[in-house]
């Protein structure tokens, strides 16, 4: 089943045979002005965000929920076509991009460690040899 949301059938979301979630229509070929983000500010962005868990008024609030308010969402990102809502391919690509800078943030803290286990092992070595010669003038 397919729902397309724009007269051109280039977007819109589709429920695959034997399936339990939508997939929303995402080809390359119908998107246009690509830009590249900065993870590094969507991090900050989504640690300023408050998070919280809820249920919806028309549930019982044994129901719970967890996620931002579209409202805090939109004044984050700018993302959507409203600040009441929070379109599920925006939030999906906030949280990959996220993902990404939070790897690289892993990445470099590994290189950093291994700099500096090498230098604490030299140094080490560099202060037995020390202890050793100044021992070595104390006889």
């Amino acid at each position: 089943t397919t729902f397309y949301s724009s007269s051109d059938l280039t977007t819109g979301v589709r429920l695959l045979a034997n399936e339990g979630s939508w997939s929303s229509l995402s080809d390359r070929s119908v998107k246009e002005n690509l830009r590249s983000e900065d993870g590094e500010r969507v991090l900050k962005a989504i640690s300023a965000m408050p998070i919280h868990s809820w249920n919806y008024v028309t549930q019982s609030p044994s129901i719970r929920h967890l996620g931002p308010m579209a409202q805090d969402f939109y004044a984050a990102f700018g993302l959507g076509a409203d600040e009441k809502h929070i379109n599920t391919v925006d939030i999906d690509g906030v949280n990959l991009l996220a993902v990404q800078a939070l790897e690289r943030r892993t990445s470099d803290l590994r290189a950093e460690n291994e700099y500096l286990r090498t230098t604490i092992a030299g140094l080490e070595a560099a202060l037995q040899r020390l202890e050793a010669a100044l021992a070595e003038m104390q006889r």
